[in-house]
């Protein structure tokens, strides 16, 4: 991760703010099967943790506890310090 980014970042989600984890995502990772090209989505914005990309929505989805949509899931990652690409 770059240096500069920070481990946690306030997020607002369905409109209420909420601070999330970088080890938060990595967790939610853990428990998210990785996007796979036999397995599409409605959206098409990936997040790689680790070795594996996730889809963003997805993944946000499952760190916060709550439905997070994709633009938002997008600036979450990318502000946590995820590359986050289409």
């Amino acid at each position: 991760m770059p240096k500069n980014k920070p481990a946690v970042v306030d997020a607002t989600i369905n409109g209420t703010v909420q601070p999330v984890h970088r080890d938060e995502i990595r967790a939610a990772a853990t428990r998210l099967t990785p996007a796979s090209s036999n397995r599409t989505m409605e959206f098409s914005w990936y997040a790689l943790v680790g070795e594996e990309l996730y889809y963003v929505a997805a993944l946000a989805s499952e760190a916060v506890g709550a439905e997070v949509d994709v633009k938002a899931a997008r600036l979450l990652l990318h502000d946590l310090g995820f590359p986050v690409m289409a």
